[in-house]
């Protein structure tokens, strides 16, 4: 009311002004009347009346507006006194009582002091009309976002002598529900077709919940024409939609009365014009690419409905394509002719000159020296610019592990068109130093202390040194690994060991160090090549089978690696996208002497592929090799599957699939293993997974069945841990019994790193 009175008091006085015909007259005096707690002088300078000025109708409406604004009055007026050869203004202003309390009836879902932080009105606040109003509009607005959008909120103010008292009452009704979805004025589109694109759903009793989500519905009808826009109707277009509450009659009081708390009816009026169809496609003005590597792009037909998501594809192809070969100035104009209902389109395209890379600016590294992140990338300065090299070098430096994340931007460098790069880096805390105990399925429960540094001295050298011991296994290790060495793309690493492990029906202790070298190999993106040289001293302990004690080779083993490895995966910790290939030969004994001879080949293959949204499905296959030869047999050498790691056989327990001798598994000569995993995969590295294992080993490759493979399957749960890594969790279901395991059942697994 009192908004209503002031408003009321604005359009008599500029009607009165009006009426009075002095608006030539000039003002020569202002005072202000009321006031007891302002300054006159505020007001008079928020009015913006000066002395001198002109009396005009504006500029005493705007008075009127900025004084009520302030929020510090609950009335304001202007009258005016003939004074001498003018006019003298007096502002009358009735100031806002002070608040004394803030209460709220009727509230059940929120508490009152959640409504206080949502209003915003608070004790000892002045008690502007238009601040209680909209404090009202923002609990109403919170109630509907809750779901509640037949809340109904009023207001009540009490005089308490110079302040005033603020009860909101709401009748808070209950979570509306969509009774009924009424689609109007769609004759070649079902109701069905139509409600299927909508985020809100009617009531089901064994489907949808019907609960109204108001954002949903306000986004909704944008879903209704893109849906017609891309199936032959691209001039569709809403023509209105309503929200009809549903009164229901009810007894209140021996009396029928209607009552409307939850049900709402949705209509949906659509115009949805002329169909259209897809005729011809040219493509005019291009040079650097021959239409018929164009008309790859053009994913329709001719005569197929139009669709405009698919017209966007098309040039989301041809900018591709184009801006790998650096025309980043392209510009390309489709032109639509309409013949009948056919669109035939004309692709009318101004080429440019490609861009050159002029400089490639780093940012916000603050650990990392730059050149470590310089020397993955495969766009240089001088060169046209290549949209694919560019997602080749991001996804290099990503697979670094030394950032959270990579943004890239560019701007033009000069007036010829060329551009700098610009990648921006987000580090993330990449060195770890612990003291503790950790599970490993292995080896029970660990005691370590580990101190480790990926990127020792912002070089992107890795230093680590590593003290575990445990019931089942001792280790003690020390490695360094320099990466391009003296600036060339040649990697080189050393460590020292000593680890003493138990397994099953062996204790095996390992004495030694080992160097090693990676290289890129030139011409072949994320492709690199490895050897490595081994030395170390190998006993065997506590046999439980005599009998295989003759068979394990023990002594000084001299070894050389082999290995050719391309990855192309988007994130090595949670990859979407991309492939890992990995073959490894070791040769050991022979010609490099020692006293354990063999020769051991792995070929590991494995594929990522995002299907839609963030599902993505895994697939790897993994054999292995062993060649034996000499009197005694590193029988520790052999494969063994089960459990998690490289030879992981999830829903069976580590090292109980493979050949057996007497009641001991001693593994196979020959291994495969295949594995599916889908999951979803939420950014930070965090995903759900379910999955199916299969493998087995056999004695010789001419022994292998991969009808006789066990099976496992199951679902786990992978998420980083800053300064551990990647942990997982499995529980995989046993298919196929195994004399270990003579039955069906299931089996948990913790996972330390990726499962492939």
């Amino acid at each position: 009311m009192k908004n209503q009175k002031s408003k009321f008091l604005l359009l008599a006085t500029c009607y009165w002004l009006l009426t009075t015909g002095l608006w030539a007259e000039m003002i020569v005096g202002i005072e202000v009347k009321g006031a007891k707690t302002v300054d006159t002088g505020i007001i008079i300078s928020t009015s913006g009346l000066e002395i001198g000025d002109e009396l005009t109708p504006i500029n005493i409406k705007k008075a009127i507006e900025q004084i009520y604004n302030t929020k510090l009055f609950e009335e304001v007026s202007i009258e005016q006194e003939k004074q001498g050869g003018g006019v003298k203004l007096v502002i009358y202003v009735k100031e806002c009582r002070v608040i004394s309390k803030v209460e709220f009836e009727g509230n059940k879902k929120f508490k009152s002091d959640k409504l206080k932080e949502i209003c915003e009105v608070k004790e000892k606040w002045t008690s502007s009309p238009s601040a209680i109003f909209d404090g009202k509009a923002k609990i109403k607005q919170a109630y509907e976002k809750e779901g509640y959008y037949l809340a109904e909120i009023t207001t009540e103010t009490k005089e308490e002598g110079e302040k005033i008292s603020v009860k909101y009452l709401i009748d808070e009704g209950k979570r509306v529900k969509i009774r009924k979805i009424n689609i109007i004025g769609n004759n070649a589109v079902s109701d069905k077709q139509i409600k299927s694109k909508l985020k809100n759903r009617e009531k089901y009793w064994w489907a949808w919940s019907g609960k109204f989500n108001k954002e949903e519905f306000e986004g909704d009808p944008d879903r209704i024409t893109e849906f017609y826009h891309n199936n032959g109707y691209p001039n569709c277009k809403i023509i209105g939609t309503k929200i009809i509450p549903q009164e229901i009659i009810v007894l209140r009081n021996n009396k029928w009365v209607k009552e409307n708390k939850e049900w709402i009816t949705i209509e949906i009026e659509v115009e949805e014009g002329e169909k259209f169809y897809f005729g011809e496609v040219k493509f005019e003005g291009n040079e650097v690419f021959e239409t018929k590597e164009l008309i790859k792009g053009v994913k329709f037909k001719k005569y197929a409905p139009y669709s405009k998501s698919k017209l966007s594809k098309v040039m989301e192809w041809v900018y591709g394509i184009y801006s790998d070969k650096g025309y980043l100035y392209l510009a390309v104009d489709p032109v639509e002719s309409i013949k009948d209902s056919i669109v035939n389109i004309t692709y009318k395209m101004q080429e440019g000159k490609p861009a050159r890379v002029h400089k490639i600016l780093i940012q916000d590294n603050v650990k990392t020296h730059e050149k470590v992140i310089r020397r993955e990338l495969t766009i240089l300065p001088g060169e046209i610019f290549s949209r694919s090299k560019l997602i080749v070098s991001q996804r290099k430096v990503f697979n670094l592990g030394f950032f959270k994340n990579i943004l890239l931007d560019t701007r033009q460098a000069n007036p010829e068109g060329d551009i700098d790069l610009i990648i921006k880096v987000e580090e993330k805390e990449a060195g770890t130093a612990s003291l503790g105990a950790s599970y490993y399925p292995n080896y029970g429960i660990v005691g370590n202390l580990s101190l480790s540094a990926p990127n020792f001295r912002g070089q992107g050298e890795l230093f680590s040194i590593t003290v575990e011991r445990g019931k089942a296994i001792e280790n003690y290790a020390l490695s360094y690994t320099k990466p391009w060495i003296f600036d060339t793309p040649l990697t080189g690493g050393m460590g020292l060991y000593h680890t003493f492990e138990g397994r099953y029906w062996y204790k095996l202790q390992k004495t030694g160090g080992n160097i090693s070298v990676i290289r890129n190999v030139p011409l072949f993106d994320f492709t690199k090549a490895r050897m490595s040289y081994k030395l170390e001293n190998i006993k065997v302990y506590n046999v439980t089978d005599a009998s295989l004690l003759s068979r394990m080779a023990q002594g000084l083993k001299s070894a050389i690696t082999f290995g050719i490895n391309r990855d192309s995966r988007d994130n090595f910790l949670n990859p979407t996208t991309g492939m890992r290939n990995d073959a490894e030969f070791e040769f050991s004994g022979g010609l490099l002497g020692g006293d354990i001879h063999y020769n051991k080949q792995v070929f590991e293959s494995s594929t990522y592929h995002t299907l839609f949204w963030k599902f993505v499905l895994g697939l790897r296959g993994q054999f292995g090799f062993l060649n034996e030869y000499g009197t005694s047999q590193a029988v520790y050498e052999r494969f063994v599957l089960g459990g998690i790691g490289k030879w992981g056989l999830r829903g069976y327990k580590d090292w109980t699939v493979g050949p057996m001798i007497g009641n001991e598994v001693i593994g196979g000569k020959f291994a495969s293993l295949f594995s599916i995993e889908a999951k979803i995969a939420f950014p930070n590295n965090i995903y759900p997974l379910v999955f199916f294992d299969a493998g087995s080993a056999w004695e010789s490759f001419s022994d292998a069945n991969l009808q006789d493979l066990k099976r496992g399957a199951g679902a786990g749960f992978r998420i980083e841990i800053p300064m551990m890594g990647l942990v997982g969790f499995d529980l995989g279901y046993r298919i196929d019994p195994t004399p270990k395991q003579p039955y069906r059942g299931w089996e948990f697994h913790l996972q330390m790193g990726r499962t492939f």
